[in-house]
């Protein structure tokens, strides 16, 4: 992937991680748009695979073989990644409305967030049913069913509302997972029934006769019952009610019906199918606004009933990806042909499958190999990806201007401000609503000033987010030193685009920001804009303290307790994330653990008597510890396996994956007693820096317990004592 840095002036946004999605990321990955920026909005970070969902469910697939990690693609594809479920369309001014966060702005959109089973005319359901999809929360809720299983000594029926490919698919596939899950235990199989519940007079109507010969011989030889003809009309807790009003008993309903939209589309003013489904035109286009794109489950094809199969989606995306950058250039699309036959295959739970293709079907543990192949060779392309190119250098736009002449422009910085409120606070004199050149604070009588400053580069790709966690770690060196906070001024660098994109991307930004300073007691009352080659943020604060009650680094006393309130590992993690090889999970990881707040963490260290602190930056652990060491005639026995650490950070860092300011952090083990464990796995962390990490202080050891179990009860659940002071003046000493 090359690095694109002519100046953004259109937005794609993906809506949903699908099929088609994931190819138009590698496709744009491959050949970038200039101007051209992309966002993937989506409640699932991991996409599955839906070709290789029943193998996954009969235990032939981990998860990892069968899910898209959307965090690397993402990053190869140079998009923005946003970890969030969409709930509304402001179609004129083009919006889509997320939860939790401001809502993302885009000049072209593609909706791509599938479909989940169709149960609204089934009383029930919603309380008592366990739908197929979305596939985590299956999962999730599919345990419990296991667990509540192996609990019971007598029998456990299980009823599976579908009688499509789907429905017969997965009760084969959990029946084999049961089966070997018992066998594993001793438990006989017939412990389990399972019972397959449809409308229709046979299984898979849309197959041949001999596909539905096939599938239905397996469901027989299996002991499973098949019950068809009748609609269900009811779910409860312990059965299924057809439409006759007879009843099938079960003590688990896993519902596999025909595909339902998502409901919210219906109040966005998209033109929609009589099923809630997007209609969409022969180019993929919704068919009332051309801005619009659909694929997959959630399109409906205009002049085809396209059954929900994500075989239809997997040769939309060649095409959805085309037409997007066609329309951004400003040229025609071209049409997407729906295949007239597709071949499908059905697998039986065991290595075995069924090939349906028109009226033809074939069966054999061959089909399954052939299917296993194929699934695996279409996973291959999004899972390994090319290496990252790290872009050569900055390129330079002679067009832009420089000194005051950088300068976001005045019109553009008015709007935003205009919207934005931060908190008031009294002791703010002259702040960001007046017009005077510099604001005024007062400090109280008795207070003390409180300063820093921080600014860095986005290592995030979406700005409020950013903004966010730049606000909390500038906020850190406050919390540290026991102050409240009081006030912030404000640096930030835009990369060059147009004026509208420059102000949406400041109003996400400042946004986020506010949200963390206001959440701590600080008001934003000034600062500075501008443009530049990449986005960069930055906050001076100041705080106030009463000069008695100020934590130093420096007072740390032998004996105390050497505690750390956040896990490690943030440098590594982003380091990966750059070269596209983090996984989601770590980097969601991450991301939660720096928009902790060390304020109720600074609170109760001083509570508990805390004599010196710091908080974990930069430097990486060690660096700061032997920042505290200075001056306090004291050493440190420092365990390396009470240290705390974010899932990922020791893999990457065995692997050598480090943040380029490592290196140098790794200065600091001259101050190592001799004899160290330095092979240790996670001696690495010590020079891994952090970004918004946690606290490090000393707390007298009668109360370091109190002060843990303080922490935990309050969130803190990393938090733990990774040392003991000692009268070894500035040597660390490592230990297991």
């Amino acid at each position: 992937m090359q690095t694109d840095t002519t100046p953004v002036s259109r937005d794609i946004v993906l809506l949903g991680g699908g099929h088609a999605h994931v190819d138009v990321l590698k496709k744009f990955g491959m050949r970038p748009l200039p101007g051209t920026r992309l966002t993937v909005i989506t409640r699932d970070v991991h996409t599955p695979y839906s070709g290789m969902l029943p193998g996954y469910l009969a235990g032939h697939y981990g998860h990892a073989a069968c899910h898209i990690d959307l965090q690397p693609l993402a990053r190869f594809a140079g998009a923005r990644l946003y970890h969030t479920s969409a709930h509304h369309l402001d179609l004129e001014n083009r919006l889509v409305h997320c939860d939790g966060r401001p809502p993302v702005p885009f000049d072209l959109l593609s909706i791509d967030i599938g479909s989940t089973p169709d149960m609204s005319g089934i009383a029930g359901a919603d309380e008592f049913a366990i739908p197929i999809k979305p596939v985590d929360r299956f999962l999730e809720r599919w345990l419990e069913v296991e667990q509540r299983l192996l609990a019971r000594n007598n029998g456990f029926r299980i009823a599976v509302v579908g009688g499509g490919a789907g429905g017969v698919e997965v009760t084969l596939s959990l029946q084999h997972r049961l089966n070997t899950r018992l066998a594993e235990l001793g438990v006989p199989a017939d412990r389990v029934a399972f019972t397959v519940v449809t409308d229709t007079d046979l299984p898979l109507p849309r197959h041949s006769p001999a596909v539905r010969h096939k599938m239905r011989g397996f469901l027989e030889s299996r002991g499973i019952d098949l019950m068809t003809g009748r609609a269900v009309s009811e779910i409860t807790t312990d059965a299924v009610r057809r439409a006759d009003g007879t009843d099938v008993p079960t003590d688990a309903t896993i519902v596999v019906t025909h595909a339902g939209a998502a409901g919210w589309l219906g109040d966005t003013g998209l033109q929609l199918d009589d099923r809630g489904f997007l209609q969409v035109g022969p180019t993929l286009q919704s068919v009332s606004h051309d801005f619009v794109f659909a694929a997959g489950d959630i399109a409906a094809f205009d002049g085809h009933r396209l059954p929900k199969a994500g075989v239809y989606a997997v040769r939309q995306g060649p095409v959805l990806a085309d037409n997007l950058r066609l329309l951004a250039e400003g040229r025609p699309a071209k049409p997407y042909r729906p295949q007239k036959l597709t071949l499908a295959l059905i697998s039986s739970g065991d290595p075995y499958a069924v090939a349906s293709y028109g009226p033809l079907a074939l069966e054999g543990a061959w089909v399954w190999r052939l299917k296993d192949w194929i699934d695996r060779r279409w996973m291959k392309k999004y899972q390994e990806l090319p290496k990252m190119d790290d872009g050569g250098g900055e390129a330079e736009d002679a067009m832009r201007c420089g000194g005051c002449g950088a300068k976001v422009a005045s019109p553009v910085l008015g709007r935003v401000l205009h919207d934005l409120k931060p908190i008031s606070r009294p002791d703010v004199l002259v702040g960001l609503n007046d017009p005077d050149d510099a604001a005024v604070i007062e400090a109280p009588l008795g207070k003390v000033l409180v300063q820093t400053v921080d600014h860095f580069r986005a290592f995030v790709d979406d700005p409020y987010l950013f903004g966010r966690i730049t606000a909390n770690h500038c906020l850190g060196d406050i919390f540290a030193m026991g102050a409240e906070p009081q006030s912030a001024l404000a640096t930030v660098t835009l990369p060059h685009a147009s004026e509208q994109k420059v102000e949406q991307d400041l109003r996400l930004l400042l946004t986020g920001a506010i949200e963390t300073l206001d959440a701590a007691g600080a008001a934003l009352i000034g600062g500075h804009t501008g443009e530049g080659a990449e986005l960069s943020f930055g906050l001076s604060i100041n705080g106030l303290a009463g000069r008695d009650t100020l934590l130093r680094k420096t007072g740390l006393q032998p004996g105390d307790a050497l505690i750390l309130t956040k896990p490690l590992g943030t440098g590594a993690i982003f380091a990966a994330d750059m070269r596209a090889e983090a996984r989601s999970a770590w980097v969601d990881g991450a991301i939660a653990a720096m928009l902790v707040s060390n304020g109720p963490a600074a609170d109760i260290l001083r509570q508990h008597g805390a004599t010196a602190c710091t908080d974990i930056t930069g430097f990486g652990l060690l660096g700061h510890l032997v920042e505290m060491l200075r001056g306090a005639n004291v050493g440190i026995d420092l365990s390396l396996d009470a240290l705390p650490a974010l899932d990922g950070a020791k893999d990457l860092l065995a692997r050598g994956i480090a943040s380029s300011l490592h290196p140098a952090n790794e200065s600091h083990a001259a101050s190592l007693a001799p004899g160290s464990d330095t092979a240790h796995p996670s001696y690495p962390l010590l020079f891994d820096p952090q970004t918004a990490g946690g606290l490090l202080a000393g707390v007298p050891a009668d109360r370091a317990h109190a002060c843990i179990a303080a922490m935990h009860d309050s969130g803190y659940t990393d938090a733990r004592t990774i040392g003991t002071v000692t009268d070894e003046s500035g040597l660390v000493r490592l230990l297991a």
